[in-house]
């Protein structure tokens, strides 16, 4: 029942985001599209301490650049990112956690009249948390929680209608379900920096 009403949140959350794109921004020529890879460094915060690693992550967002259409430098996007699978180990316990994320980002673009424009910005959305534990006997469990980036990059532009996005930022994807053991709760609570290359395409 409880990640049902999470998926239908995340659900709402989408599609509010659609209704959402200003009205002045029908020109295609203001949307884009951005696939995009990533190393993540994340730390796990558990029960009796916490463990840190790092892996590669992927996805996409689709946005659009205000610029085009108002004086705003601004570009709003909804993004979904997979933020891979890491082992996380302590004393009687073993973690094996999956995450994936759905953001709505704002980026407020610093305009330098050359190819580079750096940017900085942030966002507010869902994070999914599976994990395989064990703790004395293995189960799995998953959580949908409230989730926030802010960081920061810069876009090289390689055409009229081509950039590549370099950046940065700190991600909070809240905790995993908590596991209950002979009175004890256990659960992961995972954060990470990440540093993605994006190829932004735009004029479609």
């Amino acid at each position: 029942m409880k990640k049902s009403i999470w998926n239908y949140l995340a659900l709402n959350l989408i599609l509010a985001l659609g209704l959402a794109v200003p009205a002045a921004a029908q020109d295609l020529s203001s949307f884009y599209v951005t696939p995009k890879i990533m190393t993540s460094y994340q730390k796990a915060d558990m029960n009796g301490g916490s463990e840190r690693s790092s892996v590669f992550g992927l996805g996409f967002a689709l946005g659009t650049d205000l610029s085009y259409t108002s004086s705003l430098p601004v570009r709003t996007e909804v993004e979904y990112l997979y933020h891979g699978n890491q082992t996380f180990n302590r004393p009687g316990q073993t973690h094996d956690v999956s995450a994936h994320s759905i953001m709505a980002n704002a980026f407020l673009d610093i305009q330098t009249d050359t190819a580079f424009t750096p940017y900085a910005g942030g966002g507010l959305g869902f994070g999914y948390l599976k994990d395989k534990a064990t703790v004395g006997v293995s189960t799995t469990v998953s959580r949908w929680n409230l989730a926030w980036n802010v960081g920061g990059g810069v876009a090289w532009g390689l055409s009229e209608s081509m950039a590549l996005d370099f950046g940065y930022r700190y991600m909070d994807l809240g905790k995993t379900e908590k596991i209950i053991r002979s009175g004890q709760a256990y659960d992961v609570s995972l954060t990470a920096h990440e540093f993605g290359v994006g190829l932004r395409i735009m004029s479609f």
